[in-house]
């Protein structure tokens, strides 16, 4: 499932202004389309109803930008996950390049680290923050040197532009989001906060 660079970019706006509007719409459609990364879900919720308790505290206005900061990870989340890359390099060109190595540098962390987590486990070692870190740096490392490299040759060649607005059946997904989000944002009006 991917999604085009029209109808993410669109996605991703519609998600943006609802969440100046009512955060609390864009940030469960924003948790939604996160759905295959179970166990950030959980920590982004367990990370909300923390940062609730403590400014609901102090001044509870604050967690109106705590939603929107979750928001916009999870948009960058689920973009990283959904955005065809051929099509942003189709709109870009060769200066889409860097986009598409920090949207394909997130999902490579993610899955090196859930790597880790499961060897590790496989091993029965004890938890260990150094040890666990220590392997995900190293590769990690190693990634960015040869993203480093390839960015150097940057594409040089004969490309040409294709941009297709046709939208698949994949891309009915954002469009649907993005404009479900503004309506629940305008139409029910709930702010956890006052």
């Amino acid at each position: 499932m991917k999604w085009k660079v029209w109808y993410g970019l669109f996605y991703a706006s519609c998600v943006v202004v609802a969440s100046y509007i009512v955060p609390i719409w864009s940030l469960l459609i924003s948790l939604g389309l996160t759905y295959r990364q179970f166990r950030f879900l959980v920590l982004e919720a367990v990370a909300l109803l923390v940062s609730y308790l403590i400014t609901s505290r102090f001044d509870p206005a604050i967690f109106t930008y705590v939603m929107r900061a979750f928001t916009f990870i999870n948009l960058f989340l689920s973009l990283s996950e959904f955005l065809d890359r051929v099509s942003l390099l189709g709109l870009l060109g060769e200066k889409g390049v860097p986009f598409v190595v920090t949207l394909s540098y997130i999902p490579l962390f993610y899955e090196l680290a859930s790597d880790v987590f499961f060897y590790r486990r496989a091993r029965k070692l004890r938890f260990n923050v150094e040890e666990l870190s220590r392997p995900i740096v190293v590769e990690m490392v190693k990634i960015a040197e040869d993203l480093n490299r390839a960015y150097e040759i940057k594409l040089y060649g004969k490309f040409s532009r294709r941009v297709e607005f046709k939208p698949s059946r994949w891309d009915f997904l954002p469009i649907t989001a993005g404009v479900v989000s503004i309506c629940l944002s305008l139409l029910i009006p709930i702010f956890p906060v006052k």
